[in-house]
């Protein structure tokens, strides 16, 4: 283990903490005899509710160390959702940053703070078959759905990121734990002996944050959605600081073509492009496609270890260059859904071909003359929103759910950035009504961006939601606007800031009170937004500060005042004076 063999060597850098590989472990160790005190181990699942830092990263470890699973909750989640999320994985306890959450109440707490005095402890050997992590996504009716995955399972993924990815990196964490791509960055990274540089909220929200942080501590490798990558580029075309890298991963959305041209014109030295796929059920990741030049997107074969196969309905291989169902075997197939044996029944099922167990994706695939995959997209009503895996199903339930309800229908909009909702509702009923509902009981990621009341519903000749039509609805302008919402008055900085958000949203007329998630905005717009305001107005806010006012008539008084750039100047001094603090802390090593 590294932390025998190189305790010195660092292994977490994360808000300007440094943890070496031997200070991770004896933290990781006093939490584990926390838990086990507490009665947690082998056959035990523990909640981890801790926002993206060294304590993190440290009490993910802690809960293995103890022999329990873990099961990651997001900060940004709905009370409800935690609560649902935490009592159908039937936690132990939860490890926690936040004293005293209320989100947790009836459920035993416990702190991930460190230790004056580390614990010995000795953690339990763990068997192949035990579980090692129980991350969730959305069931087809809205209840959370827990992927339970094995020690054996993410053995078998770690070891292969490390045929794919041989040597010891410095990798940039942008996922959150509750992410399944997070397995990659900290196991991938951690057992090569590599150091984590795991970004904060905030720095995942201002893409010159991270070329900053890709800068200070001369990350190698980072793993992200296309989209976010997109963003990072602009960021670093204006402020550099992307030279270090020589590794950039995508995934959890589709590769837009423009995007690998850019990436390639946008180094000045090499840097590989890895287009990743895999669903949750296949322990992080069953496709790659490797590249160092240009060439045809697609989603490459399969990882080391992994089967592959593109099947009928009646799981019979299809014809070379003819559509198929993505079925996925190998080494990396999850045991199941906890706690759910009907659903687990449906989609992981017996092997022919191998003897032994594959998971059938819903995804659509062919392989194309050069031997690679080319995805097709979805079977059923599941998209991907910026990199999240959503049952349009479940969203429409939850809206069938909500009083005065009689009809519900919910689309990707075009670019796969936002859900559109569509209803049919008693007059009393708005759009802005149901989104507020909606917040409460799901996921950010699951909430649409807009809900339209209407008359009736579009339907095909056969009597089905016509989403064909709802998707030409969904590019046009909203029927329902925020209630108290005024538009923009025609003078001064207020009207420039408005026609950039008429710009990011497409929006003809905006109004000034309204937030700007409630009228179609997202993360990932919010960059673009920054763009646009710096065009219009003459000023760039950093992202941060544009997060914290959300209105044209905050961000118009941020501009007009002088604080508009404060939060990213703030941000400087704090890297610089990280800089140091870790020189010192080298120099320090080094010498002793």
């Amino acid at each position: 283990m590294i932390a025998r063999t190189a305790p010195g060597r660092t292994a977490v850098r994360a808000g300007g903490r440094t943890l070496t590989y031997g200070e991770l472990i004896a933290w990781a160790d006093t939490i584990a005899a926390r838990l086990v005190a507490a009665g947690a181990g082998p056959g035990h699942r523990v909640g981890v509710l801790v926002a993206p830092s060294a304590a993190m990263v440290a009490a993910a470890l802690g809960v293995l160390r103890a022999g329990a699973a873990y099961v990651p909750v997001d900060h940004g989640q709905p009370a409800r959702r935690v609560r649902e999320v935490l009592a159908d994985a039937r936690v132990t306890g939860v490890l926690t940053d936040i004293p005293d959450d209320e989100r947790l109440a009836g459920f035993p707490a416990f702190p991930v703070t460190e230790s004056a005095r580390p614990q010995a402890f000795t953690a339990p050997p763990a068997a192949q078959g035990d579980p090692a992590y129980l991350i969730y996504t959305s069931g087809s009716t809205g209840e959370p759905k827990g992927v339970l995955v094995e020690h054996g399972q993410l053995t078998a993924s770690t070891l292969a990121r490390h045929q794919v990815y041989p040597g010891r990196p410095t990798f940039l964490l942008l996922s959150p734990l509750a992410f399944d791509s997070s397995v990659a960055g900290i196991w991938g990274t951690l057992t090569a002996g590599g150091t984590l540089v795991v970004a904060t909220a905030d720095e995942v929200r201002d893409p010159a944050r991270l070329a900053e942080l890709v800068r200070e501590h001369g990350v190698t490798q980072l793993l992200c959605v296309p989209s976010l990558y997109a963003v990072l580029l602009d960021a670093a075309r204006r402020t550099g600081g992307l030279d270090s890298l020589d590794t950039v991963v995508v995934a959890g959305e589709s590769l837009p073509e423009s995007l690998l041209r850019r990436h390639f014109s946008a180094h000045a030295q090499p840097v590989a492009l890895v287009n990743e796929y895999g669903p949750t059920e296949a322990t992080v990741w069953a496709t790659y496609r490797w590249y160092d030049r240009e060439g045809p997107v697609s989603i490459g074969g399969p990882v080391p270890g992994t089967v592959l196969h593109l099947l009928d309905d009646d799981l019979r291989p299809v014809p070379q260059g003819q559509e198929g169902e993505l079925v996925v075997g190998g080494p990396g197939v999850a045991r199941g859904y906890f706690g759910r044996p009907e659903a687990t029944a449906a989609v992981f099922v017996d092997d022919p071909f191998t003897g032994g167990r594959m998971y059938r994706t819903g995804d659509r695939a062919r392989w194309a003359r050069d031997g690679t995959l080319e995805f097709l997209g979805r079977r059923d009503h599941q998209v991907k929103v910026r990199g999240h895996r959503i049952e349009l199903g479940a969203v429409e339930s939850a809206l069938h759910d909500l009083p005065g309800v009689r009809d519900a229908a919910v689309v990707p909009n075009q670019a796969h950035t936002q859900l559109l909702g569509f209803v049919r509702a008693d007059a009393t009923v708005t759009g802005s009504w149901l989104r507020d509902q909606l917040a409460i009981r799901l996921p950010q990621a699951m909430v649409p961006v807009r809900i339209d009341v209407l008359d009736q519903l579009p339907r095909t000749f056969a009597g089905k939601v016509d989403r064909v039509r709802l998707r030409e609805l969904a590019d046009g302008a909203p029927a329902d606007v925020p209630d108290g919402s005024g538009t923009a008055p025609p003078t001064g900085t207020a009207t420039s800031v408005a026609a950039a958000w008429a710009e990011v949203l497409k929006m003809p007329d905006v109004p000034v009170d309204a937030n700007f998630f409630d009228i179609g905005g997202h993360s990932l717009a919010m960059f673009e937004l920054q763009e646009a305001l710096e065009r219009h107005t003459g000023t760039r806010p950093s992202v941060v500060a544009l997060f914290r006012h959300t209105t044209v008539t905050a961000q118009t008084e941020l501009i007009s005042g002088s604080g508009a750039g404060q939060d990213h100047a703030d941000y400087r001094q704090d890297a610089r004076r990280r800089a140091l603090q870790a020189r010192r802390q080298r120099t320090t090593r080094e010498t002793a």
